[in-house]
C-alpha cells in the first residue's frame, strides 16, 4: 500500500484520536465488514461473528484461570479480616507468591 491511497480528512489528522482512526483505516483490508455498521433487521447493532480460537489462546486462558484459582485458594486461608487483608496487599505487592 502506498501513502497516497489512504483519505486523509483535515478533521481526522488534527488531534491524537483522529490519527489513530487513521491508522486503523490504513491497517484494515478494504473489504472489511465495518461492524458498527451491520445491523439486524430490527435496528439492532449486530454482534461480530465469533471465531475459534487459537491453541495460545486456549493455554493462556487456562493459565489464567488456574492462577486466579491459586490466588482464591491463597486467599481462603486466611483466619480472619485482618490476615486476608494483609494477603491482599501481600498479592498486589507482589502478585506472585
Amino acid at each position: 500500500m502506498r501513502a497516497t491511497d489512504i483519505p486523509v480528512d483535515e478533521h481526522d489528522a488534527q488531534d491524537a484520536l483522529g490519527l489513530c482512526r487513521l491508522l486503523l483505516r490504513a491497517a484494515t483490508p478494504p473489504n472489511a465488514i465495518d461492524v458498527g455498521s451491520v445491523r439486524s433487521d430490527a435496528g439492532n447493532v449486530l454482534a461480530p461473528p465469533s471465531r475459534r480460537l487459537t491453541l495460545f489462546e486456549r493455554f493462556d486462558r487456562w493459565i489464567a484461570r488456574m492462577r486466579q484459582r491459586d490466588r482464591e485458594r491463597y486467599l481462603a486461608q486466611a483466619n480472619d479480616v485482618f490476615e486476608l487483608e494483609a494477603r491482599i496487599r501481600e498479592l498486589e505487592r507482589r502478585p506472585y507468591y
